[in-house]
């Protein structure tokens, strides 16, 4: 820098004929000097801000876990502070506010449909692969005692039940349970009939839809309904935080697989390496070790500690996320299913008790 001012100086004391010329020459010197100084401060120990977008259900896993953890190990390691802004909310709809320009640098996602969309959308490249940072198997949450003696995701066909459901519109839990419901048609003899049949059946005890997957746990914590289907994560995490209820790990159900990506849209050139340190940090021994402590599988939906599943099926078995999305939530749930739905008021249903 100060051998660019000292050319300054030298150019505009040659004197009154060369004034002109040395103010120009000026001007250029001194944009130059100002790019130079914003690369240093870029590339230096300049503080980061990362803006993480993530589905409801991970909120004290990222707020409590994840990025108190990532932010002590990045600043360690690189000597610059990082602060991290977490955004919580339904999949479905933090997909659809990113693509209309949401400043998330990194997304966690229910699934991977929704980075498809990102993709679709061009915020995410098409040659960024979403990574699955783990894995959490779709379960029923009942009353503590278990009092309708649920069993498998047929028994929530039987008459006379109240149910409440993710709404699949805004949440990637949502279509995780239609998979699940479907799947356990379909698959015994994979017959497509099978599968749409269990899945309205089911669909005909659904009273009361949440937004999100965390928003239909509490209100089923305040009372509504008699069972729901989620993540055998957010269900664990219920229990501990004192919600009187009891889980039924369905002997055949569908694993729902959570995945992490980088907005190229949005992410600058100094944000990426801590954006690609924080997904390298959820794959690796220590972000794995929060996650599960969280009660999030590993990416091959094994680890220690974890109530064995009898037949679980993967989204690749239905027909992978493309064709399921289309051919199940566009056009059976939401064409033939969501318009006969019979849904009364959510307060009706806590004064009820139902």
């Amino acid at each position: 820098m100060k051998r660019i001012r000292d050319r300054l100086l030298s150019y505009i004391g040659r004197g009154e004929g060369c004034r002109q010329i040395g103010v120009v020459i000026a001007l250029v010197l001194l944009g130059a000097a100002t790019v130079y100084g914003q690369v240093r401060l870029s590339s230096g120990r300049a503080p980061v801000r990362l803006v993480v977008y993530a589905f409801s259900t991970q909120e004290e896993v990222f707020t409590q876990g994840v990025f108190p953890a990532f932010e002590a190990a990045w600043e360690a390691e690189t000597g610059r502070d990082l602060t991290i802004d977490g955004i919580f909310g339904p999949s479905g709809t933090l997909a659809g506010q990113i693509n209309l320009g949401a400043p998330a640098d990194v997304a966690i996602f229910s699934h991977a449909q929704h980075v498809t969309n990102l993709k679709v959308g061009r915020r995410v490249q098409e040659r960024n692969q979403a990574a699955t940072i783990g894995c959490t198997p779709m379960v029923i949450v009942t009353r503590s005692g278990n009092p309708a003696g649920l069993s498998d995701l047929a028994s929530l066909a039987r008459p006379g039940l109240n149910l409440l459901h993710a709404d699949p519109r805004s949440s990637g839990a949502g279509h995780w349970a239609v998979l699940a419901e479907y799947g356990s048609g379909f698959l015994p003899a994979r017959d497509a009939a099978a599968g749409r049949a269990r899945l309205a059946e089911i669909w005909r005890n659904v009273r009361l839809l949440g937004p999100s997957a965390r928003a239909a746990m509490t209100l089923f914590e305040l009372g509504a309904g008699d069972a729901l289907i989620t993540y055998e994560q957010d269900a664990i995490l219920a229990r501990e935080r004192g919600v009187p209820l009891e889980i039924v790990v369905p002997p055949q159900t569908v694993v729902a697989e959570h995945v992490a990506v980088i907005v190229d849209d949005n992410v600058t050139a100094s944000e990426r390496p801590v954006a690609q340190a924080l997904v390298d940090f959820l794959l690796g021994e220590a972000g794995q070790e929060i996650l599960g402590r969280y009660h999030l599988r590993p990416p091959d939906c094994g680890g220690d500690g974890f109530q064995a599943v009898a037949q679980p099926f993967r989204v690749e078995e239905l027909g992978g996320w493309s064709q399921v999305y289309r051919d199940l939530i566009e056009n059976v749930w939401q064409q033939q299913i969501e318009p006969r739905l019979d849904l009364e008021p959510a307060i009706q249903l806590l004064e009820t008790g139902e």
